[in-house]
């Protein structure tokens, strides 16, 4: 199907070295010295030659189409600078200014409409690969260049939770683009909804025996999205180097590196200062720092989460939450383990964990691999009105009444809006959400316009009022 010229150049391309190749008596030398991305280009990508040969995939003109609900999910491929915390600027590559990209949500038999646009001035093209779909990738995943937009159409047909991520320029230089920040998650609803989740407990009976009591619940969940992924970074850009040798700067959670551990409110509302920190480490502790300022995840005891992960890296997760025990794993439709302490995720791998907080307390999400924790995979979930100071604080502030009513500080301080994924027909609403993102200010400001409560305004603003009363 390929000619040995388009093989040699291909070959030249990926592998940045002389690649020979004979052909009635014509030697192919594809140099070192011209860029693999500008010879990918030349040649058409990796569809190679004969693009009009492909059959069309991915028109949503579709017949099977007919009598469906269909989803549009817009996005753009755009690159900008963003924050690490911790080891300077990311020059980004993103789906619509933020990383990870939008959730789309859809419920199982529905069609989905996707459109990837480019705008004019992007320094490259970019692709979007949806693993929820089962169409061929070539030549539908396919380059979108600057000033361009392309669709294609697909049925979300199995449940789940699925990875999109950018397919590169035509699959060449794909591992930056995603790296970089191009990627993110479809959650695919189950269309006869989510099971009841048993919960293994045991009780003492009436005549002394220990005895097991299992526990059932609805099938609606209050939800949260964790999406695993590195950075290889130097100077801000992608370092392909280290990516091969496995040496990763940072670990990322939805984007950020210990994006979900305590900031200065935290420290405020509990210990009454601002600089006396609650964790070992808080990067993202300032007010000033606004969406990218570290936040907290709340939910009551006693209520069915459910938890939607995804590894988009390069490197394994070990899920762990310390403290608990993951009540249930199910991976596309199907139940994988009842109470168990850590799962396995290679990369592109996803699951569904459902878990019930059974004690107040602080419990944190880990990816068991010491290396990740330390550079940045580390999740925290308080779990009821577990710390008496803010309880006391929050009285004094007259804003307890909103923890009282939920059972945790997400009725004051709201869950971070890039930890919950997009409402479905079983998810437990959650009370309030607060701006949080790895993202520019116009998403940011989107998240706000849409409710979620800019914290770095409104504390200032309650102690303000508090000390005037």
């Amino acid at each position: 199907m390929f000619t040995i010229a388009a093989v040699a150049v291909m070959g030249g391309a990926l592998f940045g070295s002389t690649f020979t190749a004979q052909l009635s008596a014509t030697t192919f030398d594809v140099k070192s010295d011209v860029s693999a991305l500008q010879k990918i280009r030349d040649m058409g990508g990796l569809e190679l030659v004969m693009p009009a040969a492909f059959a069309a995939t991915g028109a949503c003109d579709d017949a099977s189409f007919e009598g469906r609900t269909v989803v549009d999910f817009p996005l753009t491929g755009v690159s900008i600078d963003l924050p690490t915390g911790l080891a300077g600027t990311l020059h980004a590559m993103t789906f619509s200014e933020q990383i990870p990209g939008p959730t789309l949500r859809v419920t199982q038999g529905d069609v989905v409409r996707m459109t990837l646009t480019v705008p004019d001035g992007e320094p490259t093209p970019h692709g979007n690969d949806m693993h929820a779909s089962q169409v061929t990738a070539v030549p539908t995943f396919g380059a979108v260049q600057p000033g361009t937009s392309k669709t294609f159409c697909y049925i979300a047909e199995v449940p789940g939770v699925y990875k999109y991520h950018c397919s590169g320029v035509n699959v060449a230089a794909m591992d930056q683009h995603v790296l970089q920040g191009m990627y993110g998650i479809a959650i695919v609803d189950p269309i006869d909804g989510y099971s009841k989740l048993m919960v293994e407990k045991t009780q003492v009976n009436d005549n002394g025996d220990v005895t097991r009591d299992r526990q059932f619940y609805s099938g609606d969940a209050l939800e949260f999205s964790l999406q695993y992924n590195q950075l290889y970074i130097t100077d801000g850009n992608y370092d392909q180097t280290k990516m091969f040798g496995h040496q990763h700067t940072l670990t990322t959670v939805n984007g950020q590196a210990l994006g979900y551990v305590p900031n200065e409110i935290h420290n405020l509302l509990n210990n009454g200062d601002v600089n006396k920190d609650i964790f070992v480490l808080q990067p993202w502790n300032s007010m000033d720092l606004h969406q990218y300022q570290s936040q907290l995840m709340f939910t009551p005891t006693g209520v069915h989460n459910r938890i939607f992960v995804e590894n988009q890296g390069n490197e394994p997760v070990f899920f762990h939450i310390v403290g608990e025990i993951l009540d249930r794993v199910t991976q596309g439709n199907r139940v994988q383990s009842h109470a168990t302490e850590t799962w396995l995720l290679g990369g592109s791998q996803n699951m569904i964990v459902d878990i019930v907080y059974d004690e107040p307390g602080i419990y944190v999400a880990v990816n068991h691999d010491y290396a990740a924790i330390y550079t940045g995979a580390v999740s925290i979930t308080v779990a009821g009105l577990f710390l008496p100071n803010i309880n006391e604080t929050a009285t004094a502030l007259g804003v307890v009444q909103g923890a009282v009513d939920h059972g945790s500080y997400a009725g004051v301080l709201g869950n971070p809006a890039d930890s919950v994924p997009p409402y479905g027909p079983q998810s437990i609403h959650h009370p309030a959400l607060n701006v949080h993102c790895m993202c520019s200010d116009a998403v940011a400001q989107a998240q706000a316009d849409a409710g979620a409560v800019k914290l770095w305004e409104a504390i200032p603003a309650i102690l303000a009022a508090a000390a005037e009363a």
